[in-house]
């Protein structure tokens, strides 16, 4: 499977294949990424968590990264250092006639974990762009930036900063 990764602008190919078995609770695999001039591989054991998934390297080190998605083929992964937007089959999608998976129908951005509500960044009625912020949510010491997976209007904003939230609410809704 192929992703492309976004990190702070910078649009990375990652190509995933098991090696031998793999279930939906992980497996072995080879992990490819590539970017400008670097090539980087390994070969990683990953296990599936409550949060997202862990990844045992074959030098041992461990990465509990935590997974939330945040539209159609879009992912929030949050490394232990850096958080990455991750779309499966970006390309594909957006050359979809109907203008694509992420661009249908109402999506509601909810928290990925349990936090505090740091900023909001949008009210009810604003017209937002793909990837614009919409609130930061500070989660294990960490600020994360919620974006809308879709150009659209935001129909409700459900939080207000300070507020605690538990993972899983209902932050905002674009239509």
């Amino acid at each position: 499977m192929t992703f492309e990764v976004d990190t702070n602008g910078r649009v990375r190919a990652v190509v995933i294949e098991a090696e031998g078995a793999a279930s939906p609770s992980g497996g072995r695999f080879k992990i490819q990424l590539t970017g400008d001039a670097d090539r980087v591989r390994s070969v990683v054991d990953c296990r599936r968590t409550e949060l997202g998934f862990s990844l045992v390297f074959d030098d041992g080190r461990v990465v509990d990264v935590a997974a939330t998605a945040t539209g159609p083929g879009e992912w929030l992964l949050q490394f232990p250092h850096v958080d990455v937007t991750a779309a499966v089959d970006r390309r594909r999608r957006e050359r979809a006639p109907s203008g694509g998976a992420a661009a249908a129908g109402e999506q509601r951005i909810k928290a990925p974990m349990p936090g505090r509500i740091v900023r909001v960044l949008v009210k009810a009625g604003d017209d937002v762009a793909v990837r614009q912020g919409l609130v930061v949510v500070e989660a294990m010491k960490m600020e994360n930036e919620l974006a809308s997976p879709k150009a659209g209007r935001v129909k409700e904003v459900a939080v207000t900063e300070g507020m605690s939230v538990e993972g899983g609410r209902l932050l905002v809704v674009i239509e």
